[in-house]
């Protein structure tokens, strides 16, 4: 857990982290993979990240989560990355979408569950960001989604936004090997501190990577 004085050097030092692990693993294995959230914070995040220097093409990205809209919808997640992050140094790597030709994301769960099997498992680095409700990716607060531990996707419902959305799982998330989550804002204390006490895990999703035991969960704050 680090804490910085601003956002700014929080979201810098999590993409140099990002970069940093991505390195490593580009030296050991020769690929990577790397998943990638929306928000605001992703939005900070994601030019700073395209202008890494590393071997882009080797990196294969894919999104966490998705909300069930048209790829060119301003609420899409692909539409952020391909316009903030697959830029510069970074238009290089492998991008891989979770939005399907399927009407729902329900009927989608099988096709793009095989495209994260496809990509390999566990994944090497997730980019999360936290809601002001302790939600992560597309995992709610009371969502029957907080408890998919067989399979890697899950179909849910924003409770204050009511789109269909497509997200990893808890078991998925539990298949990660690092995992880099930036919290920034006074108002995301106050939940975070909430969250890093005991209690049940739907409450304040964010806790599937903070109380996870089989993956490293480290924590940007600027408060």
């Amino acid at each position: 857990m680090l804490e910085f004085s601003s956002g700014d050097q929080a979201i810098g030092a999590a993409s140099m982290r990002i970069e940093q692990i991505l390195k490593q693993i580009l030296a050991l294995r020769g690929k990577a993979s790397l998943g990638v959230c929306g928000g605001s914070t992703a939005t900070s995040l994601f030019p700073i990240l395209s202008q890494c220097r590393l071997d882009w093409a080797d990196v294969h990205i894919f999104l966490v989560d998705e909300r069930w809209v048209p790829i060119d919808n301003d609420d899409s997640n692909e539409k952020l990355v391909r316009s903030l992050l697959l830029q510069g140094p970074a238009a290089a790597a492998r991008f891989y979408g979770l939005k399907t030709r399927h009407g729902s994301a329900k009927n989608a769960l099988n096709e793009v569950e095989q495209r994260l099997v496809d990509l390999g498992v566990p994944f090497d680095v997730l980019f999360l960001g936290m809601g002001d409700d302790g939600h992560i990716a597309s995992l709610f607060p009371g969502g029957p989604e907080n408890e998919e531990h067989t399979r890697l996707v899950a179909a849910s419902t924003a409770p204050a936004q009511p789109v269909e959305r497509i997200s990893l799982s808890p078991g998925a998330l539990g298949q990660t090997r690092h995992i880099i989550l930036p919290v920034i804002g006074s108002a995301k204390r106050v939940v975070l501190d909430k969250a890093l006490a005991p209690g049940p895990v739907s409450r304040f999703p964010v806790r599937h990577v903070l109380t996870s035991q089989s993956t490293s969960c480290e924590l940007f704050l600027a408060f």
